[in-house]
């Protein structure tokens, strides 16, 4: 199943019928864009046998990501910029950083994963919903792998699933991985406690993933390690073997010989090439293999992505699910648009806006209302193509 359109199905609402690709039979079988999960809606669209995966994250660290993800060490007002967290942690419920989304309500700060696991955030204090919750999704997934401990959660899930070892391989170099300030720091005990009672769905739920993902390796046996080991050092010599590959060039095929854990396989050139492509490459290239192009939603039922919603909402915006609903807000109320302080923002939205036609019904008269109001001259904002800046004078 794809997204109508690229990145994430729906987030954070339940997907709609026209938010993702129809087959012709209305058959799906995998879907891995980022979306929430909704028991109801997913078995609604997949098979009764279909096998859910999800994967954890340490609350901590999560909540580091999320805030220079989120450039929320820059949007919230901290006196202390390389150390933003330890201001935060002082008092969480101090900062807005939750908003409405739609009609959900959502905070990248406080039970985010829970969130994504569907559990609503108006539920973060309950937690005996919260324990009742994490029990029905341990019954609903096959498996939820633990991101501080991958090789062994690949390894059951190579187990489970019945796949070999080649199924499993992973890229070892984070293509995502960013340096900043606070990357590596580890809280106080006091600092960890204040956000495990902030984020205490998001603790309950790692820390019983965690366990339940140990009770498993016990149960296969002193021989789970050895695989472990094995696998760990064939998938650094696949990775190893990669690095070498060069653009138009064709590597030797690599044999892998059979072992107690693995069948024999080739690894040559092309399984490299697949190795390391990124998310947004293999979505295109299955579009392309299964004859389904990328299709683009008309331009006012494009949702707005997160980041901008969440700068919204900071700033006491309303947040928005669709661009359509941004121009219509600011066409009704006559409100100024994004300053140029703001953007980031801008950069964000400004290619969504490029999609639309310039005579489309409806949007040329939304767009003029946003953009014929910047008080600012336009060559003072950075980065505007062409395209833009021609409609933009349009304005003047």
């Amino acid at each position: 199943m794809f997204p109508l359109g690229r990145g994430t199905l729906s987030w954070p609402n339940v997907p709609r019928v026209n938010d993702y690709v129809h087959t012709p039979d209305e058959v799906y079988n995998v879907l891995f864009h980022h979306t929430v999960y909704n028991k109801e809606w997913m078995e609604s669209k997949f098979p009764s046998n279909a096998a859910y995966l999800a994967i954890l994250r340490e609350p901590f660290s999560h909540l580091k990501s999320s805030f220079n993800y989120y450039k929320l060490d820059r949007l919230l007002p901290f006196k202390n910029r390389k150390n933003p967290l330890k201001e935060f942690l002082r008092n969480p419920a101090k900062y807005p950083t939750s908003g409405v989304v739609g009609n959900i309500l959502v905070d990248k700060t406080r039970n985010a994963q829970a969130f994504d696991m569907g559990y609503p955030l108006e539920k973060a204090e309950n937690m005996e919903s919260g324990r009742d919750y994490i029990q029905q999704l341990d019954q609903d997934f096959t498996l939820i792998l633990i991101l501080e401990y991958l090789d062994h959660s690949l390894v059951m899930l190579k187990r489970l699933m019945c796949w070999e070892t080649r199924d499993i391989l992973y890229e070892t170099q984070s293509r995502n991985s960013k340096t900043y300030p606070y990357k590596s720091y580890q809280p106080t005990e006091t600092e960890r406690e204040v956000h495990r009672q902030w984020s205490s769905v998001d603790y309950a739920m790692y820390d019983y993933f965690n366990q339940t993902l140990w009770r498993k390796i016990e149960d296969q046996g002193p021989g789970f390690f050895e695989e472990v080991e094995f696998f760990r050092k064939l998938n650094q010599q696949v990775n190893d073997f990669c690095s070498r590959t060069k653009t138009g060039k064709d590597l030797p095929t690599k044999h892998i010989p059979k072992s107690p854990w693995s069948n024999a396989f080739d690894i040559n050139h092309n399984f490299c090439t697949l190795l390391r492509i990124d998310y947004s490459s293999i979505d295109s290239l299955i579009r392309r293999k299964q004859g389904r192009p990328v299709l683009k939603k008309p331009c006012e039922e494009q949702r707005v992505p997160l980041n901008p919603n969440l700068y919204f909402v900071l700033d006491d915006r309303p947040a928005f699910q669709t661009l359509g609903d941004v121009m219509k807000y600011k066409a009704k109320k006559n409100t100024k648009p994004l300053s140029p302080t703001q953007s980031d923002i801008l950069k964000k939205l400004k290619n969504s806006f490029l999609k639309c036609k310039k005579k489309q019904k409806g949007m040329k008269d939304h767009f003029h209302a946003v953009a014929g109001r910047f008080k600012v001259k336009i060559d003072k904002l950075n980065n505007i193509p062409k395209d833009m800046l021609d409609l933009l004078n349009e304005t003047e």
